[in-house]
């Protein structure tokens, strides 16, 4: 279980050091989607691969944790079920109730393939969220590249986002250095997330030139471009693992309910659609 992050318990705005982008338009409107549609798959049909890794998770049987060849997980209740699935496929990862700490499960199969310029793509679906106003905030992460072994030290490259106290759920690119200078990020209170429907996220992580992209539903959110390295922060030089799941770092007081499907990684873009 991962601690508590400190800085996070202050405020959903970027911390000292970190990048300052302009207002920009509400991208919430631009990636509004019906919540029942299956979108085309970008890799071909389900079992198709055209990147250097993917997972739909449809070769694991119903109840079973995914792949161990592949996988590791940090919570023995991880299992894939088919109740949803994204993409057309059947079945998704399922991230069951969570108040507080992480559940993940993590690869390090691409590492060496994917070198320091790296594309990533998962869909999540949020069937609950917290349904209290917290005091200060919950922050949550859904995935990231570890520097090391240990996703609890060294430096983490981690998508994710924040509700705060008028209890919107929005998305926020978040470096953590488990050390000195300490965490900071960049958010987007504009790019406001709901319940019940698939999401597909997308990342560019650029270790070398400390540069961090992030797309939601084919979208690119210029609020979370990270250009360094700035105010003491600079990327690893390496990743180690590759980490998909859900993480809450405060306590709440209902819990978190999510599905993660159709993740794909590679050295050029993989789209959603």
């Amino acid at each position: 279980m991962p601690p508590p992050d400190a800085d996070a318990q202050q405020s959903g705005m970027p911390e000292a050091g970190a990048p300052q982008s302009s207002p920009d338009a509400d991208l919430s409107d631009a990636i509004a989607m019906d919540p029942t549609a299956v979108p085309d798959a970008g890799g071909g049909p389900p079992g198709a691969c055209n990147h250097l890794f993917c997972e739909d998770f449809e070769a694991v049987a119903e109840g079973s944790p995914p792949d161990p060849a592949i996988w590791t997980r940090t919570s023995n209740d991880l299992v894939v079920d088919a109740v949803r699935g994204a993409l057309g496929s059947k079945k998704a990862l399922h991230i069951p109730p969570l108040l507080t700490g992480a559940k993940y499960i993590r690869e390090n199969k691409t590492i060496a393939a994917m070198g320091k310029s790296f594309y990533g793509r998962v869909f999540f679906w949020i069937e609950q969220q917290p349904l209290e106003k917290p005091a200060s905030l919950y922050h949550w992460t859904l995935l990231s590249a570890d520097e090391l072994v240990d996703y609890n030290a060294g430096k983490v490259l981690r998508l994710g986002g924040h509700i705060e106290g008028a209890g919107t759920n929005w998305v926020r690119f978040n470096f953590q250095t488990h050390g000195n200078p300490g965490e900071t990020g960049l958010s987007d209170p504009t790019l406001v997330l709901s319940t019940k429907r698939w999401y597909c996220a997308e990342f560019y992580y650029s270790l070398a030139d400390n540069e961090a992209r992030i797309w939601l539903d084919g979208v690119e959110d210029p609020k979370l471009h990270w250009k360094g390295p700035m105010g003491g922060y600079t990327f690893p030089t390496a990743v180690t693992w590759m980490t998909f799941g859900w993480a809450e770092y405060q306590a709440a007081r209902t819990p978190w309910e999510v599905w993660v499907d159709e993740i794909a990684i590679d050295t050029k873009q993989i789209g959603c659609n």
